[in-house]
């Protein structure tokens, strides 16, 4: 997997030289932004996860400059903002205002914008966003505080899962190799 990211990635000089990125590309000068090692990737994905589920539009962009910050991977940062696309938007974001709802003890936005529809269709539109958007927004704090801390948690045990495995591998192969020596 290692492997396939690095063929994959672009090279640090060719996104550095983009005149997008110019006026803080000093901020994606540090090599440890870039490197994949335990604490850079955790750090990269608790960011991706975390601005992934806060921030609707324009993700990719503040989970890099957030990860460029707090020396996070930065492409790991980038990719796990995907966990919102356009297929998984609508059940997260309704799952934010049902677990909200549940949490704050509000009432149901269809029993809100019932007692509003004397008022005009515009009006009990905007009542009906308005009396949704805190539920959702508790939801989605709290999904992605969760997220963020499951996926850093994630990355530690898995790596270390794989580097006791690597060395019983490596065991294993010198067991053998003595045995037949």
């Amino acid at each position: 997997m290692k492997k396939w990211l690095k063929k994959i990635t672009p090279e640090r000089e060719s996104i550095l030289a983009s005149r997008w990125i110019r006026p803080f590309a000093y901020r994606l000068t540090h090599p440890e932004i870039w490197h994949f090692n335990r604490r850079n990737v955790a750090r990269g994905v608790a960011l991706g996860l975390f601005v992934g589920f806060i921030v609707p539009l324009g993700q990719i962009v503040l989970a890099a400059l957030l990860a460029a910050t707090v020396r996070g991977n930065l492409l790991i940062a980038a990719a796990a903002t995907l966990i919102t696309n356009p297929l998984t938007f609508p059940p997260i974001y309704y799952a934010a205002f049902q677990t909200g709802s549940f949490l704050l003890n509000l009432t149901s936005v269809e029993s809100n914008s019932a007692a509003l529809a004397d008022n005009s269709h515009v009006e009990s539109a905007l009542a009906m966003i308005t009396s949704a958007s805190l539920p959702t927004l508790f939801g989605l704090v709290l999904f992605a505080t969760m997220a963020a801390g499951t996926g850093f948690a994630a990355v530690h045990v898995g790596w270390r899962f794989s580097i006791r495995r690597q060395w019983r591998l490596r065991k294993r192969t010198i067991d053998v190799s003595d045995a037949i020596g």
